[in-house]
């Protein structure tokens, strides 16, 4: 009974210091305040420790043992790198998606895009981004590849991070969110190379990759 309550408190603080990440109320290369998380959850520094250190697994957090946490702090090459990952998972994700989704459950991505493009308009940044992050592994969803899935979410959580920390403004987020469209009209008609190409650019600017990389799934 001890470790459920012990199991239960951990997951809670993990909720909820990765929603005060994700909502910036604490900004990449902040301290984690440890002790205002236990005034919160209720609970002792051990739950807190347990979330943080599986926040740290996931990216969202550096922890220094022994001395403190802070939330990531990405440089442009960490964001490069996370973009070419973003890439080439987006990409496979497409062509399964092609392969193995029917008309149906593409379908759903309509409806998800146009939450994210309502969020988008209202300047709901956070809700704006969320929604973004469930169209894209809904086509993974779609894929039917459990273990992509799996990685996708993983790595979304670092996205989302970055996505809110770069935000610029409504119009850029709605050109964005415009794209989701044509990617959906692209799987849709299951032309590969048009949602590769879409995937590509839609990607390359934001995590300023290489010219040569985008060209080598583009040939």
């Amino acid at each position: 009974m001890e470790v459920t309550n012990k199991k239960s408190l951990s997951e809670m603080a993990y909720d909820k210091i990765k929603e005060m990440i994700l909502h910036l109320e604490i900004k990449p290369g902040e301290r984690i305040p440890e002790e205002r998380i236990t005034e919160i959850v209720k609970c002792s520094r051990t739950p807190v420790r347990e979330a943080l250190r599986k926040l740290n697994e996931e990216g969202l957090v550096v922890s220094y043992p022994g001395r403190y946490s802070e939330v990531a702090k990405y440089s442009k090459e960490d964001i490069k790198k996370i973009g070419e990952l973003r890439l080439a998972q987006d990409l496979l994700a497409c062509q399964l998606a092609i392969r193995h989704g029917s008309n149906s459950e593409l379908s759903v991505l309509k409806k998800i895009s146009e939450k994210c493009r309502i969020s988008a308009e209202k300047g709901n940044i956070f809700e704006r981004i969320y929604y973004d992050s469930m169209f894209h592994l809904e086509i993974t969803k779609i894929g039917k590849n459990q273990l992509l899935l799996e990685n996708q979410t993983k790595l979304y959580m670092r996205i989302h991070l970055i996505q809110i920390s770069k935000y610029t403004n409504i119009e850029d987020s709605i050109t964005q969110i415009s794209k989701h469209k044509d990617i959906i009209d692209a799987l849709y008609s299951r032309d590969d190379k048009k949602a590769r190409s879409l995937v590509c650019h839609h990607l390359k600017d934001f995590y300023d990759i290489d010219e040569e990389i985008i060209n080598m799934y583009l040939d």
